[in-house]
């Protein structure tokens, strides 16, 4: 109070209108008074010569109810004698400094409930006698938001814990299932090629059995054989097709058929295709090719090229009725080759339509006509090694399959 008094007297003095001497006193006490947080004075024994109202309000005790009190009158019964202590400690070597820094201090209301104070000490003198005056403030709701913020953390660390065990589980699931799958796959590739070379071996026998009998029954000239003869050699060729579409799909997941371009005549591979599918027609059935333009050489590769042109072709012949034409067009013109294969056949119905190139997707439509559902996927992915592209259009009595590619493939 001294030290504040002073400094108001010398700005006093300073001023262009200077404070009454009778003035400054005024306002220390205005000060004192009115201050936000708790402010007390004491004596080298800790007696309280003066606080102010502040402090009454924070302790519960009347106006000059504290007066004459020893300070540790505010202190938990536990820290009264250590405060002593404390009290001794800094009247020997007095500072202005926080009290109990590092620590958490509390005080004790007039009703014995306790709650967490903050104390900032500063020392003065009059008349060569040292005094000690205390900043407390009442840091109740503080606490409480760091008790809230704690509690918080602690919630969020346990979720984070919870969260954390629950994608441990997740992952070793998935990795479980990733396990899982990668031993079906193992065992689907080796099903897919032991049944391509167990089913290869009985199927060529019974083709050369047959093509014997044919031989035989040469002079006897029974329709009858013929017709039955004629009907074997169709089933062995599409179960011997189903083989190798299933063969070709495993090769290709296992990344086994790598694009190999060369260089070939676009029409004599078209001409070569189409002898060997008449053998697929129906009754009737005709496959009509035609190649527009003079450019007939492509760098592609030749094998996946004359397998998306046979699935194709094949399927045209194998959804279209009897008495049916299919037509297989080419084409080169501005450095890509344009495929279209159209038939007259039942058509793909619109709801099929988004599922078509998926894997073992058959329409609605062709439930009793045999396949596997996989010729298309084959193609698609054929096309997709090839830097290729196919859509289509269709109703029932049309549909036309158009194919786009690249001329020149590099083998890069």
């Amino acid at each position: 109070m001294v030290e504040r008094a002073h400094y108001l007297a010398t700005m006093a003095e300073d001023a262009e209108q200077p404070f009454k001497p009778a003035d400054v006193s005024r306002i220390c006490e205005m000060l004192f008074v009115t201050a936000g947080e708790g402010l007390v004075v004491v004596d080298a024994t800790g007696a309280i010569l003066m606080n102010n109202p502040r402090l009454n309000t924070m302790f519960g005790y009347a106006a000059d109810e504290l007066v004459g009190q020893r300070i540790e009158l505010l202190l938990p019964d536990a820290a009264r004698g250590k405060h002593e202590e404390h009290r001794t400690n800094y009247n020997a070597h007095p500072v202005r400094r926080s009290m109990g820094i590092g620590m958490d201090l509390s005080g004790k209301r007039k009703d014995g409930s306790v709650f967490p104070v903050e104390v900032s000490l500063n020392h003065f003198m009059v008349d060569g006698t040292r005094y000690v005056m205390g900043l407390v403030t009442d840091i109740t709701l503080r606490r409480e938001a760091e008790v809230a913020l704690h509690h918080t953390n602690q919630e969020l660390e346990r979720r984070v814990e919870e969260r954390t065990a629950k994608l441990r589980e997740a992952e070793k699931s998935v990795r479980e299932a990733l396990d899982k799958e990668r031993e079906l796959n193992a065992l689907k590739s080796r099903f897919v090629a032991m049944a391509s070379h167990e089913f290869r071996t009985p199927l060529s026998t019974i083709m050369s059995s047959v093509d014997l009998i044919a031989r035989y029954s040469l002079e006897a000239a029974d329709a009858r054989v013929d017709k039955h003869v004629d009907r074997i050699k169709s089933k062995v060729r599409e179960m011997t097709a189903m083989l190798n579409e299933f063969l070709s799909l495993e090769r290709i997941e296992q990344g086994d058929i790598p694009c190999q371009p060369t260089e070939f005549d676009v029409v004599h591979l078209c001409i070569e295709m189409i002898e060997e599918l008449r053998a697929h027609t129906k009754s009737g059935q005709r496959i009509d090719y035609e190649h527009e333009g003079a450019d007939r050489i492509v760098t592609l590769d030749r094998q996946m090229l004359s397998n998306v042109i046979t699935n194709l072709v094949t399927n045209a012949v194998k959804y279209s009725p009897k008495g049916k034409h299919v037509q297989l067009h080419t084409g080169i013109a501005d450095g890509r080759l344009r495929i279209t294969v159209s038939d007259e056949g039942i058509g793909i119905p619109v709801e099929d339509q988004q599922h078509l190139f998926e894997r073992f997707f058959r329409g609605s439509n062709a439930v009793t006509i045999q396949g596997t559902g996989l010729g298309l996927n084959l193609v698609k992915r054929y096309l997709d090694l090839m830097h290729g592209s196919i859509s289509f259009i269709s109703a029932p009595g049309h549909t036309l399959f158009t194919v786009d590619l690249p001329r020149t493939l590099s083998d890069t």
